[in-house]
């Protein structure tokens, strides 16, 4: 294809003004505005002045716009005569370009359908828990990338995963099936067992902390236990030493008492009553019966 050059060659212009006239004539007009002051009364003259200002202003801006469109005339006719040419060329390439754009989808889906049958020949088991987009690389799309390299790389990230399902499952833990999903997200194996180590770090605490709480709460209910039975038993102590008292204060009033009718035949003014406590056997009891009988003594037994 002989190829042909735009050969362009613009030609510098000059705008030709009386700058440095009307810059000195804006100064010295200018200037008599330095400083000035107006007042209520004079409002309205300092509004025509700003109002002729800014017709001076328009005036000057409107020789910027009317220059630049002179200006830029020639070249708006160059820009346009360009784009026309270019719009030519763009026809072909459009053309062309539409049939590359159909090979390389051709062969990007000769090419998926390739990394496709060489999943389904070395993955196994495992089909469910590692799907292929979440293995496939985006190189493995390059024309570059050999088949060959696609199913060793494929190959290897499948055995890896397998190595890692295993070990994870391997692991005596609740966290297993948690861990197994992080695992097939990321096949990140540190991970997943660092996971279930956390998990079980934490599970064991829990299980301290219950432990400790049951403890202490058998602790509690064994004191209050101990604490009731030896409420019960002062108590017990307490009925017991008010049965003895009772005993002995009925005891005592009881042998102190005398059937003084019975004893009147054997009293004498200077009489005295007294209260011994005897311990003997029936026998020894009888004797000492007799033996104040015979002395003319007046008693009475109380079996205590």
């Amino acid at each position: 294809m002989n190829e042909i050059m735009l050969q362009v060659k613009p030609v510098a212009g000059e705008i030709q003004t009386n700058f440095d006239e009307i810059e000195k004539w804006l100064e010295m007009e200018m200037r008599q505005y330095d400083g000035i002051i107006f007042t209520e009364d004079t409002r309205v003259a300092a509004k025509n002045k700003v109002s002729e200002l800014r017709k001076i202003k328009k005036s000057i801006d409107d020789s910027r716009k009317e220059v630049k469109a002179q200006w830029m005339e020639p070249y708006n006719r160059f820009e346009a005569r360009v784009k026309q040419m270019t719009a030519i060329v763009d026809k072909p390439i459009n053309y062309i370009n539409g049939q590359v754009e159909a090979f390389e989808a051709k062969r990007l889906e000769e090419r998926q359908a390739e990394i496709q049958q060489i999943y389904n020949e070395e993955i196994g088991e495992l089909g469910e828990f590692l799907p292929l987009y979440r293995i496939q690389s985006d190189k493995w799309q390059n024309a570059s990338t050999s088949s060959k390299a696609i199913r060793k790389e494929m190959s290897a990230v499948i055995s890896n995963a397998r190595a890692g399902k295993a070990a994870i499952e391997a692991m005596q833990s609740d966290a297993v099936p948690d861990a197994l999903r992080k695992f097939q997200s990321c096949l990140n194996l540190p991970d997943a067992l660092n996971y279930i180590t956390v998990y079980e770090a934490q599970k064991a605490e829990v299980l301290r902390r219950e432990e400790e709480r049951r403890r202490l709460e058998e602790e509690r209910q064994r004191q209050a236990e101990i604490e009731r039975i030896r409420a019960e038993e002062r108590r017990r102590i307490a009925e017991e030493e008010q049965i003895r008292r009772e005993t002995e204060a009925a005891v005592k009033a009881k042998v102190k008492s005398v059937d003084e009718v019975s004893a009147a035949p054997l009293t004498a003014p200077e009489s005295l009553t007294a209260v011994y406590t005897v311990v003997g056997t029936e026998e020894e009891l009888q004797e000492l019966e007799m033996a104040m009988i015979s002395l003319g003594l007046y008693f009475e037994r109380k079996d205590i």
